[in-house]
């Protein structure tokens, strides 16, 4: 019985495939920008919920942050729209990552028969925490068989 570890390997998979990742998280929201060594873009994966909803079927929800840190230019901008940062740009490349993500879960096979059961809106994330931080949150939802080791189910032995 071992399905958060499987729906945790598949997410952390495809964002460690995607050549704009440069680091992946797990966990506590608060220690996402706390290490010195992060290369930016990151993104951090934080589990929700857990649903036992039927004896057959089980259920997972984690938060995904995609995020980059923002830089800020020293010299003069004219140009208020723009202004003197990458904002813009890092939210393109963030929501670029997310959205490789959900298109790659909604359209693969695993294994494991892990479904992306729903996606919620994504919200901006807008110079945040310690080092600026811009990018998109999206809470994703998952489900997936409840096989119990032994039982003979789907990708487990008889």
């Amino acid at each position: 019985m071992n399905q958060f570890y499987q729906v945790v390997e598949l997410i952390k998979s495809r964002l460690s495939e995607n050549p704009d990742v440069n680091t992946v998280l797990f966990g506590r929201t608060e220690d996402k920008d706390l290490y010195k060594k992060n290369i930016y873009p990151i993104v951090h994966i934080n589990p929700i919920d857990a649903q036992f909803t039927t004896s057959q079927v089980v259920n997972f929800s984690f938060e995904i942050a995609a995020l980059d840190q923002r830089d800020i230019s020293k010299e003069l901008v004219v140009d208020k729209f723009l202004s003197n940062d990458d904002l813009q740009d890092n939210l393109n490349t963030t929501y670029a990552i997310l959205n490789d993500l959900i298109t790659w879960l909604r359209n693969s096979n695993n294994p494991n028969f892990i479904e992306l059961e729903s996606v919620q809106t994504a919200q901006p994330i807008l110079f945040q925490d310690y080092n600026l931080l811009d990018g998109w949150v999206v809470t994703l939802s998952f489900k997936m068989p409840n096989v119990k080791k032994g039982s003979g189910g789907p990708g487990e032995p008889c």
